[in-house]
């Protein structure tokens, strides 16, 4: 995030879980921070990649395979696909690896050099001409939405494939709005096929007023947290506190001439995995709610040299309906690379905001639709990817700074984002 930096009972928790869970069998599933020198992790080819977690191996429907401007080899698809339609060529501005597409219902049987789980992930084509509304891929018997983009785009889908032998079998059902498949990209995420379990799982869960949370830390004091924001994290239960009723309340203030806040850091620390969490953002303008997820070296390493994804931040009434999901990471520069994205999420106050995070590949949703996905081999020359170490989760909620501005006088204090759970499946 830039700075360093009425509630859906049970029931429509249950069922977001459920849903959550369901998708799991088949998925796996895109502000700036404070101030880093990350590890820089070195591409390899195909032909010089070894087995292990973060094994990745690629597939093209472009004929006699290619070499993609990061220097990643693509194999041709021929040797790993059955069914579908014969590779069709697309526009000769997409990169390489995407100028072909294959239709219909093909099958893939991608090798793999060991047991273990993959993530697999589709690069699928938008239909050429006109604007591509919402749109679903079916993997198997599993459906996956994608959010709307321009014609002719490519759009990435990430699926969690458990392997017990020598290669990971998937097949592409049906293709809504989609052209069809354009490559296939195989990475070990990891070595196990058990299916993945909640090891963060926090609903909130307490009497009312209760401040200080088990798993949870507040991160106090003002300054400007890097983005010259005008409020003061401290750990009153005024700023951030359990409601009672499941739910956290993250509250900023206007008292005494100063805005106060809050500002919680998990304790949990992990790599890999889906991580969701279900909030309302409070509709003032000139806040800024986050939730967000940060390198767990930031305080060795500096900002943005550890990386940080942003699942969720609002301008509110200054955006009304829309959300924010943005990567950042180091270039050299002071403030780094970033791939911001927006969302407008259909429906009441509560959304769900999900990050799929693999080994050279994350994936932003929102309610259940893919809004974006970066893979490494999106990054230009400079752009580091660091993305390959443990992290930790951050609920706070900025008053001001840079960006998005001061509060107007027509912003009435307090302001709460509510957090109903936070998981993180591993």
């Amino acid at each position: 995030m830039v700075s360093l930096r009425p509630r859906t009972r049970r029931a429509g928790i249950a069922a977001l879980v459920v849903v959550a869970l369901i998708g799991l069998a088949a998925l796996a599933a895109p502000g700036g921070g404070g101030d880093h020198e990350g590890r820089v992790l070195t591409r390899t080819s195909s032909a010089q990649v070894t087995a292990g977690v973060g094994w990745t191996h690629r597939w093209t429907a472009a004929p006699g395979g290619v070499t993609d401007a990061a220097g990643n080899e693509w194999e041709a698809d021929t040797g790993v696909v059955r069914g579908g339609e014969a590779p069709k060529a697309l526009n000769a501005g997409i990169p390489a690896p995407y100028r072909y597409t294959r239709g219909g219902t093909p099958a893939f049987t991608l090798p793999v050099p060991q047991p273990g789980t993959y993530a697999v992930t589709l690069s699928l084509s938008a239909p050429e001409r006109g604007p591509a509304p919402e749109a679903t891929v079916t993997v198997n018997g599993q459906n996956i939405r994608l959010a709307a983009t321009g014609s002719g785009r490519v759009r990435h889908a990430v699926v969690l494939v458990p392997v017990t032998g020598d290669a990971a079998a998937l097949t592409v059902g049906a293709l809504h709005n989609l052209a069809g498949v354009a490559a296939v990209t195989a990475t070990m995420a990891r070595t196990g096929t058990d299916p993945l379990h909640a090891e963060l799982a926090e609903e909130f869960d307490g009497p009312a007023g209760t401040a200080l949370l088990p798993g949870w830390r507040h991160e106090t004091g003002g300054g400007g947290w890097g983005n010259e924001e005008l409020q003061v994290y401290t750990e009153d239960a005024g700023n951030g506190a359990l409601t009672g009723d499941g739910r956290l309340a993250v509250t900023a203030r206007h008292d005494g001439g100063r805005y106060t806040s809050a500002r919680l850091r998990s304790a949990f620390e992990a790599q890999y995995g889906r991580i969701e969490g279900l909030l309302e953002v409070p509709p003032g303008k000139g806040l800024l709610p986050a939730f967000w997820m940060l390198g767990a070296d930031v305080a060795t390493a500096g900002w943005p040299q550890a990386g940080e994804v942003d699942l969720m931040e609002s301008l509110g009434a200054g955006e009304p309906g829309v959300v924010h999901g943005t990567f950042h990471g180091p270039d050299g520069s002071a403030r780094g690379w970033e791939r911001p994205f927006t969302a407008k999420p259909a429906g009441g106050p509560v959304h769900r905001y999900g990050l799929e995070w693999w080994p050279g590949v994350l994936q932003w949703s929102v309610d259940g639709v893919v809004q974006a996905t970066l893979r490494q081999e999106d990054l230009g020359a400079k752009q580091a990817w660091v993305f390959e170490r443990p992290a930790f989760l951050l609920l706070n909620v900025a008053v001001g700074g840079r960006w998005p501005g001061p509060p107007p006088p027509a912003t009435a204090f307090p302001q709460t984002m509510y957090v109903e759970s936070v998981h993180w499946w591993r």
